[in-house]
């Protein structure tokens, strides 16, 4: 402090700094502390975070600390010093006694591999932390603790109105048998799927750390591919069991010499050049025969691993029924439009809701190739097939990540993991967002009729929700057509009920991300739907007239 007090313990405030030993700032620099401590975050859902850690650094404002679990940028949790002796310079705090503060996460910090304490597996997540220390901050964390409460009412009741809604669409089926079913069908799905994410549990650490191969395959990426390398290396995996090599498939810009660079500054960095460009399942699949790891770990080349995240997504592995582990991905440049906003929304769905509920049966469709983690042994049996891969006659020359996935699944399980977290640059344009679209359209007709001829096997209710959702996306054209699109035609009435349900399904995945996140984004949940649903949902007809046409259309 500035008037050169010698900080004490604060009754709100930081009790830290006075267990440190921590005096003014100016006068002196902070001092690790070594604390061990106990932390739990304030309340979200489907359920809040507790653990353990160490923190150190600390001072009168705030601190680093490396957890046992990942937390998220913003959040506020509430640290408890352990019961116990402290350090020699620190005062014991009693048998029993406690010291409490609350924290926001300020931001995560890479671990550096090249001290001991990277290679330590009890505390992989590492953060900075600012403490409340008044009534700005105190007034924040009181609306922190009151938004997912008053989230979850809104949610209740919109999830209420729903079913009335649906109630209507029972009285009146028969004036509009096809638009009424299909209300009561999608409601129902869209319902369940949030339910049954509600029960989803993410894999448990266990501590195993085998052998990692993390593979990265680019094109034309000069301008992320560095930060992509950089934050492979800094995630806190054991530097002797992490392997990473990163294919250039044939870049015309900067992009070998970036490769280059990182390679400079991590020498154990391997590369592969293609002279020309041929396709990224090439690359992905030159990674995996170059591999000595026992998992590979794909990460796109625009995406940026989180701290501790790659110890996180190899847990799952334990299990050696495992095949496959998607992680949790996060939009990287989500303040830069109201596209990138849009998305930011649309990923935590997919992602948190939608591969959660498939994970509850070991069945996630899709791992999605900005963080994927495959079990080698399983995976190279059928690489070549993957590889050469054809559909109508056509060469697969796009999705490579579904169709992995597909091959995983006949055999095994494949899990999510939504503490292994990355962040990735989304399309920021109209043209490359409707480019990107029509290629997922297209992988998904494409790899939905093909696991369609074996989910039936897997667990009923599993199967029921995939067949659902492979009918959905195919008729709702044709339901916006007859209930929006015709009635403004002069043919038919306007149907407003359809309207309301539809915004009331785009209000509900808005209130999720909102009681997880809290923050204004939420918002741009139902501004996606509803540009859905003007918009993307036509796009779904042309891909399957297209659907043979394999120009990638990249950005």
């Amino acid at each position: 402090m500035s008037n050169g007090r010698t900080v004490g313990v604060q009754p709100v405030g930081n009790p830290f700094a006075a267990t440190a030993g921590h005096v003014e700032r100016r006068a002196r620099p902070r001092r690790p502390a070594s604390l061990p401590v106990v932390f739990s975050s304030t309340f979200a859902v489907p359920r809040g975070e507790s653990g353990a850690g160490v923190v150190d650094s600390v001072s009168d404002s705030g601190c680093a600390g490396r957890f046992s679990r990942p937390l998220e940028v913003g959040q506020w949790i509430v640290l408890s010093i352990a019961p116990g002796p402290r350090d020699a310079d620190g005062p014991a705090l009693g048998e029993n006694g406690r010291s409490q503060v609350r924290a926001r996460v300020l931001r995560a910090l890479a671990r550096d591999t090249s001290d001991e304490a990277a290679d330590d597996p009890a505390d992989p997540f590492a953060y900075a932390l600012a403490f409340s220390t008044n009534a700005r901050t105190r007034l924040l964390a009181a609306i922190d603790r009151a938004l997912p409460w008053i989230g979850i009412a809104l949610i209740l009741a919109t999830a209420a109105n729903v079913v009335w809604l649906r109630g209507n669409n029972l009285y009146y089926f028969w004036y509009h048998p096809i638009i009424n079913l299909y209300g009561l069908l999608i409601s129902g799905y869209i319902l369940s799927r949030v339910a049954i994410a509600c029960a989803y549990r993410p894999p448990v650490d266990v501590g195993w750390l085998p052998p990692i191969t993390v593979a990265i395959s680019c094109k034309n990426e000069e301008d992320s591919i560095y930060r992509t390398v950089e934050a492979v290396y800094g995630a806190g995996y054991p530097g002797d069991r992490l392997e990473v090599i990163a294919v250039d498939d044939g870049s015309t810009d900067g992009t070998w010499a970036e490769m280059q660079r990182a390679q400079e500054a991590w020498p154990g960095l391997q590369l592969i050049r293609f002279d020309e460009n041929r396709g990224k399942r090439h690359g992905m699949a030159a990674a995996a025969r170059k591999a000595s790891g026992e998992i590979v770990v794909y990460v796109d080349s625009d995406s940026f691993v989180q701290p501790g995240s790659l110890r996180k997504i190899v847990q799952g592995f334990a299990d050696p029924d495992v095949g496959a582990i998607c992680g949790h991905a996060r939009v990287e440049n989500a303040s830069q439009n109201f596209l990138t906003k849009m998305q930011e929304v649309r990923y935590y769905v997919a992602f948190r809701i939608v591969k959660a509920a498939e994970s509850i049966f070991s069945t996630v469709t899709c791992c999605s190739g900005c963080l994927a983690a495959y079990r080698r042994s399983y995976m190279m049996p059928f690489i070549d097939a993957w590889l050469g891969q054809t559909f109508l006659g056509k060469a697969a020359t796009f999705g490579d990540d579904r169709s992995l996935t597909n091959l995983t699944l006949r055999r095994w399980r494949v899990l999510y993991d939504s503490e292994a977290v990355c962040s990735t640059i989304v399309p920021a344009t109209l043209l490359q967002f409707f480019r990107q679209q029509l290629r997922w359209k297209k992988s998904w007709i494409r790899e939905s009729l093909l696991a369609s001829a074996f989910m039936w096997r897997r667990h009923p209710l599993a199967a029921f929700f995939f067949y659902l959702g492979v009918v959905f996306p195919l008729v709702s054209p044709a339901v916006v057509f007859v209930a929006l699109v015709l009635p403004l035609a002069g043919v038919g009435a306007f149907s407003y009920l359809y309207l309301y349900g539809t915004t009331l399904m785009a209000l509900l995945y808005g209130l999720l991300y909102l009681v997880r996140y809290k923050t204004s984004l939420w918002f741009w949940g139902l501004a996606f739907s509803i540009f859905y649903m003007v918009v993307l949902v036509w796009q779904t007809y042309y891909a399957l007239l297209t659907v043979r046409r394999n120009h990638w259309g990249t950005r």
